[in-house]
């Protein structure tokens, strides 16, 4: 039975509004968990030896581990109950963490990353599927959304620790209090998280239950949502401290600049969900979608000293990451609780092909020698695509 056909008015439950906090709270680790790799890039690098374009690999297996978690890990969160699949995705990602510190080369450290993606997968679709279970039908939108305002809290703090501590500390050490601060989340929900009603009872329902029969168009469109939304959120993300050094900042303040973006990623996904409430989250999504899209064409054509391009970088992040973001919202809208969870991580694991293919699409249109401008226009398409896809969803079919 769906959690809203238990609450017999629309209040938010206090129970239910610390369920979402903590929830934010799992994923601000999650986003700490992914940027300090980012942050630590270049030194790491150095300190392997290796090139940027041998180096894309450990990039790469953390999505393809976050892809797994989604689709095949997330899914056991409906079957056994969210808490303990929590609570094992954090005891993975925390001691991947810690591992990464004492990798021994670039192929052991893929490995141990691919398991760090693992538990970030799964914790982000469960999370989710649990935050929305206990929300009131007017407040799901919210409840689903505001976690996802986390993740980049998390880049944004990684960014201003990992700038102080990685000059007199190094990489390891980073990696090492990501991996012990995580560790602590598994006694707090041990003891503080509840498990979601409506999987007090296990269910056994088979993907083919979940995706197919009147979800089969939803959960296609949602696919085509995820997958271009991830592939401009991972390519912009891949380009902006890499804009500010080219800018002639030194690299720690190249990582503070970049934090900017994050800041407005979090801006504009509490926004969205809270403007879901009064507006169709369809049309907030494709409205968002449609400005970043004009912001790009800006970011990549127009020459900009360093204030209105960090300007601008906040404004990408408040609407490209508040329309892709409201992408969760949209999945706990039109899958059953019982079945919220697998939605959600095919969803999301799915996505990550676009994820993977951001980056490589960019990089391969800059190293043939396309104007900027052409190049952010290219992410324009799967932009919109996303858009115009959440606005055929129809939320009166299977949820």
């Amino acid at each position: 039975m769906d959690i809203q056909r238990q609450l017999p008015d629309e209040a938010y439950h206090p129970r239910g509004i610390a369920v979402m906090a903590l929830c934010f709270v799992l994923n601000m680790f999650d986003g700490v968990n992914i940027f300090t790799l980012t942050y630590v890039a270049p030194m790491l690098q150095q300190h392997f030896g290796t090139d940027a374009a041998h180096f894309s690999v450990v990039f790469s297996a953390g999505l393809v581990g976050m892809g797994l978690g989604g689709l095949f890990l997330a899914p056991l969160a409906d079957r056994i109950g969210r808490r303990p699949v929590i609570l094992f995705a954090l005891v993975l990602m925390a001691g991947a963490m810690v591992a990464s510190a004492h990798a021994p080369d670039i192929w052991s450290l893929a490995a141990i990353r691919l398991v760090v993606g693992l538990g970030i997968g799964t914790v982000l679709a469960s999370i989710t599927a649990l935050s929305a279970g206990f929300a009131p039908e007017r407040w799901r939108h919210v409840a689903a959304g505001v976690p996802q305002a986390g993740y980049p809290i998390g880049a944004t703090i990684a960014g201003f620790a990992t700038a102080w501590a990685l000059p007199g500390h190094g990489w390891a050490a980073v990696f090492s209090a990501a991996g012990y601060l995580t560790l602590l989340l598994v006694p707090l929900c041990w003891f503080l998280l509840p498990e979601a009603p409506e999987t007090a009872q296990p269910t056994h329902h088979s993907i083919a239950q979940t995706l197919g029969a009147g979800r089969r168009r939803n959960s296609l469109l949602l696919w085509v949502a995820t997958v271009g939304g991830f592939m401009a959120l991972y390519f912009i993300a891949s380009w902006i401290t890499k804009l500010a050094i080219a800018a002639g900042l030194p690299q720690d303040q190249a990582i503070i600049a970049s934090s900017i973006y994050s800041i407005g990623s979090c801006v504009g996904t509490i926004l969205i969900s809270f403007a879901a409430m009064r507006v169709d989250l369809r049309k907030l999504v494709f409205g968002n979608l449609a400005i970043a899209s004009v912001l790009f064409l800006v970011f990549g054509g127009v020459h900009m000293t360093l204030t209105p391009l960090l300007w601008v970088s906040f404004l990408i992040g408040v609407t490209l990451q508040g329309g892709v973001n409201g992408n969760y919202p949209l999945a706990a809208a039109i899958y059953p609780a019982d079945m919220r969870a697998t939605g959600l991580g095919w969803a999301m694991g799915i996505g990550r092909v676009g994820a993977l293919l951001g980056p490589l699409i960019g990089s391969a249109a800059i190293s043939a020698g396309l104007p900027l401008v052409v190049v952010f226009g290219i992410f324009c398409v799967p932009m919109l695509a996303t858009g115009f896809a959440a606005m055929a969803v129809r939320l009166d079919e299977g949820g």
